[in-house]
């Protein structure tokens, strides 16, 4: 008798325990190398003409955060790498199907340093990427496979929290960086902290706004930038814990080097300088198992494509042909709520006034904006900055109206946030 009521017991603890499993908010977090192994150009720089690298600075990787709330799982992943294109992400999402993801938030931390060489695109290989290498195209895309596949694998019970943070200082408006009064930074800090039940951290997220082109055109060999150093400097205080870096709005945000300022110190102050930032700010956060995840995510049809009128005159047709598998018909939009933290996910190279209007849209939210996620559509700057002209005026391909027709269809997707 007292077998069968200890059998009976177990069963009924089962079947009480089994919503509550069912909700656990887990959370995994892997990196994985994601260095050449072969000769590649350096991606970043049109002045560089395809020079293949030389060596390496230092070593760059695929993090990925696998979450799953009990409803929802989703992969964000950052990676040490120029850009991401939709071709990319489609293949990346095969290769991890059998995981279930309800979504891949899929970034590049836009560093000038890193690898080119895996798109045969032809406008991306003239401007930023050289000389096509499948080799290394097919390694990349099978590490950062291999990077989802290793943080899904690594899950455990764990917290979610998160702070926005200030720190001013690091980036300057490189479209306007003489104006007076000075033209508008963005000092926000987004961070996220992810703890297993017992408060040992899983991985820690840092967003800003900043261009990782400290590096110049000259450097030839493969490094990570101040993001890369940023990362490493976050992983050495903590060892165990994957640091991703997502970068916020830096469509016109430099790196703040002093003018005379040797190059690998101030890649070195502005990535050590942010992770201290960072690390001051991450014990304030007080991280809940409580986790509730939202995934908004959207094809919209795009505009037409329209190069500015000064832009590429007499070579419109070429730019057009050259560019003719990088325009875009339909494109994703993204944005992943976690708990009162909205994360939007975008694939242009946003300038920071286009960042604050998405974050406009839902004040009652602590908001992160990353940038080249899930696909490159060029640049975004404001209608008014669009009219001033320069190189990131001629790189946004689908005219002034582009800034107020994304943002609406963000306002569209995500009129759910409460």
């Amino acid at each position: 008798m007292k077998k069968w009521k200890k059998t009976l017991a177990a069963i009924a603890l089962l079947f009480w325990a089994a919503p509550l499993l069912a909700g656990q908010f887990r959370a995994g977090a892997a990196k994985v190398e994601i260095t050449p192994q072969m000769s590649t150009p350096l991606a970043g720089y049109g002045e560089r003409q395809g020079k293949s690298s030389e060596g390496v600075m230092d070593p760059i990787y695929s993090r990925s955060l696998v979450l799953d709330d009990g409803s929802k799982k989703i992969a964000i992943v950052a990676n040490d790498i120029l850009l991401v294109l939709a071709d990319m992400k489609q293949e990346i999402e095969s290769n991890v199907s059998d995981l279930k993801l309800d979504g891949i938030l899929l970034t590049a931390t836009h560093t000038h340093s890193g690898p080119g060489g895996y798109s045969d695109i032809l406008a991306v290989k003239i401007a930023v990427m050289g000389k096509y290498v499948p080799e290394y195209r097919k390694f990349l895309l099978a590490q950062i496979s291999r990077s989802i596949r290793e943080a899904e694998r690594s899950m455990q019970p764990a917290q979610f929290g998160s702070r926005v943070a200030q720190a001013p200082g690091y980036a300057v408006n490189r479209r306007h960086r003489d104006a007076s009064p000075p033209a508008v930074v963005d000092p926000a800090l987004g961070l996220v902290k992810i703890t297993d039940l017992k408060g040992k951290t899983i991985a820690y997220l840092v967003n800003y706004a900043g261009h990782p082109t400290v590096l110049p055109p000259s450097n030839l060999k493969i490094s990570g930038d101040y993001a890369g150093v940023l990362e490493r400097e976050i992983e050495d205080k903590d060892p165990g814990a994957i640091a991703l870096f997502c970068p916020g709005p830096l469509g016109d945000q430099g790196p703040n080097c002093g003018l005379n300022e040797d190059k690998l110190v101030c890649m070195n102050r502005l990535g050590q300088g942010l992770a201290a930032e960072a690390w001051k700010n991450f014990p304030s956060i007080d991280p809940t198992g409580q986790v509730k995840i939202n995934i908004f995510d959207q094809m919209v049809d795009m505009p037409a494509v329209k190069f500015k009128k000064e832009c590429w005159v007499g070579i419109k047709w070429l730019m057009k042909r050259a560019g003719k598998n990088l325009i875009r018909q339909k494109a994703e939009l993204m944005a992943v709520q976690l708990n009162d933290t909205l994360i939007y996910g975008a694939g242009a190279e946003l300038a920071v006034e286009v960042g604050f209007q998405l974050k406009a849209l839902h004040p009652g939210q602590k908001q992160m904006v990353f940038v080249h996620a899930n696909d490159w559509l060029g640049y975004l700057l404001t209608p008014e900055d669009y009219n001033t002209g320069g190189y990131e005026a001629c790189m946004e391909l689908y005219g002034s109206g582009f800034e107020p027709y994304l943002v609406e269809r963000f306002q569209e997707m995500t009129a759910g946030v409460q």
